[in-house]
């Protein structure tokens, strides 16, 4: 585990920050604000820290553990769309439109109802005003744990293994978004990205340092990384062995997300040979990008290989990409990988949330 970088010049800052959100808080504890139920199940996957814990990638799970029995509607509020209001995905709504960790849902499980508003009462409010024959009966909050005019069923909230709430600061002089206290809210933590050889040892020691009430449950989570996806597959009917990355191929790794190091080690143990290209986290590509992937595409690589999230915004977008380009691009998918008994614990409390409820 690593301490997150922190800026003592900013304490003061911080500690102003801290004072609001505090009071804040305070006042919904003590039912001086309000907090609205809903007769829906809601389960929230949230986090303290701001970006980078895996909440799309648990959604997903979320979804994959629920689609057969349940309809399911997500709730998001777009991060970065270029659209203002209430927005009722569908399977043509745009990553510019929706946000491209919306769109990447959307595209596996098209079938699933996709609101897009930053407030989430007026979206669930919207939710349970749709016909009853296509009313979800789950909703699953993308990123709203600070969103407390909202009461939820079950919080989920997740923190990242390297950089975990506690060795964290307030912003701005870190990432927090609300003190450390604001887990006690949580009915579950999840530790994400952990080993997938993560001790017993390691797991208590880690436990110990959330400090959490008897009744919260800890589950731990790694990362597993899919086969290669082509990104235009309508491209590349039935390619021969020789068009897709093998071990001795010259990999040029894209990665616009938060906390890319999994994703290139991933390559790096997968190929000899991977150079990284770094961009901000929901970096909108520009021609200028890929004519310089291209380039170096040409000189210096032989696969462009990218995160899930970037290949949907690149997908998305209407550049202008060559033939060349296009047959040489895939991308890696992600999914939660419980350890232990965590995926069945899970599972339970899930269902057993959502069995407290008439859901059909």
């Amino acid at each position: 585990m690593k301490a997150t970088g922190i800026s003592p010049w900013l304490s003061p800052l911080a500690h102003l920050y801290g004072v609001g959100v505090h009071l804040r808080n305070w006042l919904y504890d003590k039912e001086i604000l309000s907090s609205k139920s809903y007769p829906i199940p809601t389960i929230c996957v949230g986090n303290l820290a701001v970006g980078g814990t895996g909440k799309t990638p648990m959604v997903e799970y979320l979804l994959e553990m629920l689609q057969s029995e349940y309809r399911v509607a997500v709730v998001s509020r777009g991060y970065k769309r270029k659209t203002k209001g209430l927005i009722h995905a569908t399977n043509h709504s745009t990553a510019q439109e929706i946000g491209d960790e919306p769109k990447q849902i959307l595209e596996k499980y098209p079938s699933t109802t996709l609101v897009i508003e930053g407030n989430r009462r007026r979206a669930i409010e919207y939710i349970l005003s749709l016909p009853q024959e296509s009313r979800p009966h789950v909703i699953l909050l993308d990123d709203g744990y600070q969103h407390r005019q909202l009461k939820a069923s079950l919080y989920l909230l997740l923190t990242d293994y390297e950089h975990p709430f506690t060795e964290d600061r307030l912003l701005p002089a870190g990432r927090l978004r609300e003190p450390t206290k604001g887990r006690l809210r949580a009915d579950a933590v999840i530790v994400t990205r952990c080993p997938q050889d993560m001790q017993p040892i390691t797991r208590r020691i880690m436990e110990r340092q959330l400090s959490l009430y008897p009744h919260q449950a800890v589950f731990f989570s790694s990362i597993l990384y899919g086969d290669f996806v082509p990104l235009y597959p309508s491209d590349q009917r039935e390619p021969p062995p020789s068009m897709w990355p093998s071990r001795n191929s010259r990999i040029l790794a894209v990665a616009g997300i938060a906390r890319p190091e999994q994703f290139f080690s991933e390559l790096k143990g997968r190929f000899k040979e991977v150079v990284e290209c770094r961009f901000h986290d929901h970096h909108a590509f520009s021609q200028s990008d890929i004519d310089k992937m291209e380039s170096r595409l040409h000189t210096t690589s032989d696969y462009l290989i990218l995160t899930e999230k970037d290949a949907v915004r690149l997908k998305d977008s209407t550049l202008a990409l060559s033939e060349t380009l296009r047959k040489r691009i895939f991308y890696l998918p992600i999914r939660p990988l419980f350890l232990g008994s965590g995926a069945e614990r899970l599972k339970q409390l899930i269902h057993t949330t959502i069995q407290k409820y008439p859901t059909r």
